[in-house]
């Protein structure tokens, strides 16, 4: 197994709620009736949701520093890829209920990926999870196919949230050039 790295980013202002522990995240939220905070490629067949696309994802664990540590160790486990810089949060958190009866607020945060020589955009996938990988542009999600492959999602809502994440972008980037903030707002103009 490969050794985890040190996980080193830095992120957007409008985030800084979650850099801290899961547990004091819920701390300072006495009336939330979730458990755990959750933060894509082709699920594996033997997996939950076989044959279905989804960004990379999955939940804070009590280890981890802080929301946003979790965001960067998930994607460092399910694709082996290093985030540069967590970006502000994409679309609104949602929640849902498990199987186990578990309540989850899944929280969406843009991730610019880390590109110098120390790390590869190489996705390096754990078969037990996911089975194939896609860089796909936007036009290609939106009619959900890229690489002559059906990109069906496992839900509606993580396909809108992959189309907000351009949209995010793509504001981010027009604000850095203008040196302010994003507002949810204009992501969704």
């Amino acid at each position: 197994m490969v050794e985890r790295p040190e996980f080193s980013f830095d992120y957007h202002p409008s985030v800084a709620e979650f850099a801290v522990p899961k547990q004091s995240y819920l701390a300072a939220r006495p009336g939330a009736s979730y458990g755990y905070i959750a933060t894509s490629m082709l699920r594996a067949v033997s997996d939950e949701d076989p044959n279905k696309w989804e960004p990379p994802d999955g939940a804070c664990d009590d280890e981890d520093e802080n929301i946003l540590h979790a965001a960067a160790r998930e994607l460092w486990e399910e694709a082996g890829l290093h985030a540069a810089r967590i970006g502000g949060l994409v679309g609104d958190p949602y929640f849902f209920t498990l199987s186990d009866g578990k309540k989850v607020c899944r929280f969406n945060f843009a991730a610019h990926l880390r590109t110098d020589s120390a790390t590869s955009l190489a996705v390096e996938l754990d078969p037990e999870e996911h089975q194939r990988f896609v860089w796909a542009t936007e036009s290609e999600v939106k009619a959900r196919k890229a690489d002559g492959m059906d990109l069906d999602f496992t839900r509606e809502e993580v396909w809108h949230t992959v189309l907000l994440a351009f949209d995010y972008i793509r504001v981010e980037e027009r604000l850095n050039e203008r040196n302010e903030s994003i507002t949810e707002k204009e992501v969704r103009n």
